[in-house]
């Protein structure tokens, strides 16, 4: 109970950001631990422009949507539809970053979930498509490029 009451006085101290404790480790933990699930829409065109090995990107939106436009080079694998069938022929050496349409779309979430229980590595794009086009990045149009 003692330790639920610090955090409440913790909450309610004088600063918003300081009167609830950090430390550098834990602060270096937490980070180092959301860019291991993350990267942005700079990462991942900086990585296709110089053609970084080991690294893929997957559209999980709609075979549809993906047609409309996607990020170049990606794989369409709709997040709906994954399965260890539908990824038996990717490579698990590969780091897969996975994306949506945006901030409030989480296929890209979905997506990345559903190959890390297949036992891929993988990451998210932040921002998704929107952010990518929002950024003025290339995009290509046409038929899915995966099954």
């Amino acid at each position: 109970m003692s330790e639920n009451h610090d955090l409440f006085a913790s909450l309610r101290a004088e600063s918003k950001i300081a009167g609830v404790p950090t430390t550098a480790e834990s602060s270096a933990a937490y980070f180092l631990a959301k860019l291991s699930s993350e990267c942005d829409p700079s990462d991942v065109e900086h990585d296709i422009s110089h053609k970084v090995p080991g690294v893929a990107v997957i559209d999980t939106r709609s075979a549809e949507s993906y047609q409309e436009a996607h990020i170049p080079g990606a794989l369409n694998l709709p997040h709906r539809d994954l399965s260890a069938d539908h990824v038996a022929d990717l490579d698990r050496d590969v780091t897969y970053v996975t994306y949506g349409f945006g901030p409030d779309c989480n296929a890209g979430t979905k997506g990345a979930a559903k190959l890390a229980v297949l036992g891929f590595r993988v990451k998210e794009m932040i921002g998704g498509f929107e952010y990518w086009k929002r950024d003025g990045f290339p995009v290509e149009s046409g038929n899915s490029n995966a099954s």
